[in-house]
């Protein structure tokens, strides 16, 4: 192998011209041919009894492009080892010389490095400290939520809709040039509500009875075949729930949580909501030493850790919107706008996950192949999977290797934080 050239275009650009000599190309394609030959099913013959003259001109166009597609990779990665560089993403193939054999082939490649990073002071960084605190208040409103989630519901019958009652309704929709159409719902009287005006004409009203609505509609309607027209709802109160919450007592304790008493459900439930506002105060402080680290900082950014950490943005938006119920593949998302609204923040994981790991580099903070392991093992506990599946699967992708990046940036950013100054 040959480098014929060598071009820095930018700090993070680079580009190269490579030979790859005729005999490694030979040798190559008869490994290639052999394993070709091993497996090769052809009419007429027995499996590995096919000629190999025969399997070379059955199999050309496979074996050159098998042949290829091997020696390209290591090619490049001989032809940069010991240049200093970190090279991300896939090379950008340029230009690939026509397979001859028998004949060298040459090819020019573009691909993108990690920056050189010159890294400013990050010891002492000054960040807030959120205050965490606890008022009786707080365990009130999280037993309440309890309350509302055990709660039980009876049919009322004898008097009208108050406030605080759930109404059951049959909603009838018809308009000029708009089919009738029926739809079932239920909404808490005196709660925010998609119709406002459901509250006001049936409050008061009893199981049975009907109110009628006419509202008018305009462009900015949510359903579009309301979009400025005037609609008539009429609307039947088919029945009143009423919500009966249980008294705040020790069997209620027990139900809930297999707390023996009030004051052991207040205790836990009091340390419950400590631990949680202890995690987001770190989460805070986390998230201003890495907005302090990129602000102090300038370098270039290759485009193809942007893309990545793009990536998993949308993928985890798109899982948010599959987890509320939206059906992604009818849903008319202009995946190409919400992109570029998620770009910003993508570059600045990138950033921050570059001065990270050159922070690890200048500390000396290391991952172990057990470290990489214990956090394996967790996913895959957590998923119900199996540890070795998912490992092999890390290893044979490059996951194994990215997954020790992304914990060294982790342990990187702990230690930052521990010489942080709270102010």
């Amino acid at each position: 192998m040959t480098v014929l050239n060598y071009e820095d275009i930018s700090p993070i650009k680079k580009s190269i011209e490579i030979e790859i000599p005729a005999d490694r190309i030979s040798a190559e394609s008869t490994r290639v041919t052999t394993e070709f030959g091993r497996q090769a099913k052809l009419p007429g013959f027995r499996p590995g009894k096919i000629p190999m003259n025969v399997v070379r001109t059955r199999f050309a166009k496979e074996i050159q492009e098998e042949v290829m597609s091997r020696l390209l990779p290591v090619s490049f990665q001989e032809a940069i080892a010991g240049k200093g560089l970190e090279p991300v993403g896939d090379p950008h193939l340029e230009h690939l010389d026509p397979f001859i054999e028998g004949a060298p082939v040459k090819y020019k490649a573009q691909f993108e490095v990690k920056p050189h990073i010159d890294l400013q002071d990050y010891r002492g960084i000054e960040v807030d400290n959120p205050k965490v605190e606890l008022a009786d208040a707080d365990v009130d409103a999280m037993i309440e939520r309890l309350r509302e989630q055990g709660s039980s519901y009876r049919v009322e019958i004898e008097r009208g809709l108050e406030d605080g009652d759930f109404a059951v309704i049959d909603i009838t929709s018809s308009a000029e040039g708009l089919e009738p159409k029926t739809e079932n719902g239920h909404f808490k009287m005196g709660e925010e509500s998609p119709m406002p005006e459901l509250h006001g004409a049936l409050r008061g009203r009893k199981a049975g009875d009907t109110a009628v609505i006419e509202k008018t509609y305009g462009e900015d309607a949510s359903n579009e075949a309301f979009r400025d027209k005037t609609v008539k709802h009429e609307v039947l109160l088919k029945e009143i729930r009423v919500q009966e919450k249980p008294e705040i007592n020790d069997e209620f304790a027990k139900s809930m949580g297999g707390w023996d008493a009030v004051a052991q459900m207040r205790e836990a439930i009091g340390k419950d909501i400590l631990r949680h506002r202890e995690a987001e105060g770190t989460r805070a402080k986390r998230n201003q030493i890495g907005e302090a680290l990129v602000k102090a900082h300038s370098f270039d950014v290759p485009e193809a850790l942007v893309e990545e950490e793009l990536g998993k943005s949308l993928q985890n938006y798109a899982r948010f919107l599959a987890s509320q119920g939206v059906d992604l593949e009818k849903a008319e998302m202009d995946w190409r706008r919400i992109g570029e609204d998620f770009r910003p923040e993508a570059l600045k994981r990138a950033q921050r996950g570059l001065i990270l790991e050159a922070i690890a580099r200048k500390e000396n903070i290391a991952i172990s192949d057990v470290e990489v392991d214990a956090e394996i093992r967790r996913a895959a506990t957590d998923q119900g999977r199996d540890f070795a599946d998912v490992k092999h699967r890390l290893k044979h992708d490059g996951g194994y290797e990215e997954l020790r990046r992304s914990l060294g940036q982790e342990k990187a950013l702990e230690f930052v934080l521990r010489e942080a100054k709270t102010r």
